[in-house]
């Protein structure tokens, strides 16, 4: 399809236990940055239809915050903005939008648009001439929708507005199903971190776009935010590396997940050919590097297969270590805190035309990370173990075993994990140890010196899920 085509289009258009079923969660209302807000305001000014465009379909995301922006915007000298603004407006609806959008009826510019072609320099000459009139259009068709009337002229309106305004009730749209699993239960109290990777303008040179300039770090941050607001739903803490359009080195956003539980980098690939849309999801280096990284990129890769509905590369699985693609691996994931697993999901080719068009709608981003938080939740509902220290006596350490599935209804022996591939180190050290299976203790006999020591214990469940990689702090006191 040319830039022209989709211009055109864009604007007509615009293991042994079962899980349980999926349930409906309303979104939480968020506070966002009003730097994002005015971000993507200016945007809407721009000649250039993938920025501009991009912007009225994303600034609903900002629910009723964005309004006063929008409003405020409809008196720019910029037509464009003027035009898009209310175009936008029609998209978040809201009573005192109505009065602002009245007097645009009888607004006569046009919007220019300066289609750029693949080469990203040449102007399309269908679109320097404008589309007449195209201001009054947009005031009156979101009028349309936020009233359900269609008004001839600003006066007609003016006078509707005037006899109704006190007792008009304006319609709410139905929200976007967010069809979550019951068993997101599991990810309350979780702490997450969520990259969204890269940054940068479509309007700039070097930065990753699309062939018709959809910037890929736009989509990652979509993605982001819109997978933040469900886990927060389910009562998970969540940071992310980047608000907005801003730069971090990749040890930056990788120091950023210390004290979190999970890491997650959100990507979208990029390849010579123009048909590639499968989906992969990539640990760090060898299965013995963190072998929890490996379960959750597990089951991140089967739900964005399942939500999405593309291919997996390699097709066997979509798993994949980032030291085949680079000797030390992926920056990202390389700098992560010892004590925290981390992936990096590619969730499809915004190279590909096709998914590119996808891409640009906010209801497939949300699919996306839908998809995202069924893997994260899914991962949770098979548990994670854990060892707690329970005793420190002279010589002897001892820790108590849990396989992650408290709470769940099980039909096995209490301690569900598998005794012979426990791994105890002390200081970094792999240790010998003993396991009582009826206790679910381990024992740890040392000889250490007074101070302070730390223990990492290795445990894996009956669904095979590995214990995160977390320090155990402990003290030797002085004899």
């Amino acid at each position: 399809m040319k830039p022209t085509l989709f211009i055109t289009l864009f604007l007509l258009g615009c293991q042994g236990i079962s899980l349980p079923p999926d349930q409906s969660d309303p979104p939480r209302k968020q506070n966002h940055p009003i730097e994002e807000i005015e971000r993507y305001i200016e945007r809407l000014g721009s000649k250039n239809g993938a920025i501009s465009l991009d912007a009225v379909e994303y600034l609903p995301y900002f629910g009723e915050q964005a309004v006063p922006f929008l409003m405020e915007a409809l008196k720019s000298e910029n037509q464009n903005r003027r035009a898009l603004s209310a175009m936008t407006l029609g998209k978040i609806p809201h009573k005192d939008a109505i009065a602002s959008l009245i007097p645009l009826l009888e607004d006569p510019e046009a919007l220019v648009l300066n289609v750029l072609s693949d080469d990203g320099e040449t102007i399309h000459p269908a679109y320097t001439g404008g589309i007449p009139k195209f201001v009054s259009q947009q005031a009156k068709a979101s009028l349309r929708t936020l009233t359900g009337k269609s008004f001839s002229s600003a006066s007609q309106a003016q006078l509707w507005w005037e006899k109704n305004q006190k007792t008009f009730e304006i319609n709410k749209p139905t929200p976007f199903p967010n069809k979550l699993p019951s068993y997101a239960k599991w990810l309350k109290g979780m702490k997450i971190c969520i990259d969204p990777g890269h940054r940068g303008d479509t309007h700039k040179r070097g930065f990753k776009r699309g062939v018709t300039y959809l910037s890929e770090a736009e989509v990652n941050l979509r993605v982001a935010r819109f997978l933040r607001d469900l886990l927060i739903s389910v009562g998970a803490a969540v940071t992310l590396t980047r608000e907005g359009d801003t730069f971090l080195s990749l040890k930056e956003r990788a120091q950023m997940a210390g004290n979190h539980d999970l890491f997650l980098s959100i990507h979208h690939n990029w390849s010579p050919n123009l048909n590639s849309q499968s989906t992969s999801t990539w640990y760090h280096l060898t299965p013995d590097h963190k072998p929890a990284a490996i379960d959750l990129a597990r089951y991140l890769q089967r739900n964005v297969f399942r939500e999405l509905g593309l291919p997996q590369w390699p097709a066997e699985g979509g798993l994949m270590s980032d030291g085949l693609m680079y000797e030390s691996g992926f920056g990202v994931l390389r700098n992560l805190p010892a004590t925290v697993p981390g992936v990096v999901c590619e969730m499809t080719y915004y190279s590909n035309l096709q998914m590119e068009r996808k891409l640009r709608s906010v209801d497939f981003n949300r699919q996306e990370a839908r998809g995202l938080l069924r893997g994260l939740a899914e991962y949770l509902y098979y548990g994670i173990p854990k060892a707690k220290l329970t005793g420190n006596n002279p010589g002897e350490l001892h820790f108590r075993v849990y396989d992650g599935l408290e709470g769940r209804k099980a039909w096995t022996k209490k301690y569900k994990i598998f005794s012979d591939h426990i791994i105890v180190r002390i200081d970094g050290k792999r240790v010998t140890h003993t396991y009582d299976s009826n206790t679910g203790t381990i024992s740890v006999k040392h000889a250490l010196t007074p101070g302070k020591h730390s223990a990492v214990i290795t445990l894996i469940n009956i669904h095979k899920n590995h214990s995160l990689p977390k320090e155990i702090p402990f003290s030797i006191p002085e004899r």
